[in-house]
């Protein structure tokens, strides 16, 4: 047993030393998006011919979809609740992503997560569900950007790799440039595992 955690050791210091071992963000932790941040963006200026019906995202893909007339336009990879592996949200704090269908209802620039669109959770189902249970559903999940340090997108392959949020779902902050261009407040939203 001795031999087999000291080969273990030997292997995993090697891999550490040779950079092969799995390396986390880079950057300043903390920071803040100003309103000038937000500003001049191109793709976020909403544009009619790109104008979604409504987003889906599938939970077990890691997808948010983009639809116009009934056929996807668009697709993002997403992050989701960081504890979005038990299951589906039920009460404040979880940090669990929500399952149902819902509604847009603003569209902001945010200081910590770049932009933000909040949705209607919780829906009358939630609402429901969380009496049964004597619990506090939650609210205020959105879908948004990234943190400040990585606003230059160089650690979206680290955080799009890991659920990492409170319950909201995340996007790079070019794709939710593209989205805010593309989705008005009253959107529908369809969450589902």
């Amino acid at each position: 047993m001795r031999k087999v955690i000291s080969l273990f050791t030997t292997f995993a210091s090697l891999a550490i030393i040779s950079g092969c071992a799995p390396s986390g963000p880079t950057g300043v932790v903390g920071g803040y998006y100003t309103p000038e941040d937000c500003a001049n963006k191109p793709d976020a200026v909403f544009d009619p011919s790109r104008a979604a019906d409504k987003l889906v995202v599938v939970k077990s893909e890691h997808k948010m979809y983009v639809y116009k007339d009934g056929k996807v336009i668009k697709e993002f990879p997403v992050s989701l609740g960081a504890n979005d592996y038990q299951g589906n949200k039920v009460k404040r704090g979880d940090k669990r992503t929500p399952v149902g269908t819902y509604r847009i209802l603003n569209k902001r620039c945010h200081p910590l997560k770049y932009r933000a669109m909040t949705i209607s959770y919780p829906n009358a189902q939630d609402i429901a569900r969380a009496k049964r249970l004597g619990v506090d559903p939650g609210s205020d999940i959105t879908i948004h950007g990234q943190p400040h340090w990585n606003a230059d997108g160089h650690g979206d392959s680290y955080t799009l790799a890991h659920d990492w949020t409170d319950g909201c779902i995340a996007l790079t902050n070019k794709d939710i440039d593209w989205l805010f261009g593309s989705v008005r407040v009253g959107t529908p939203i369809i969450i589902k595992n």
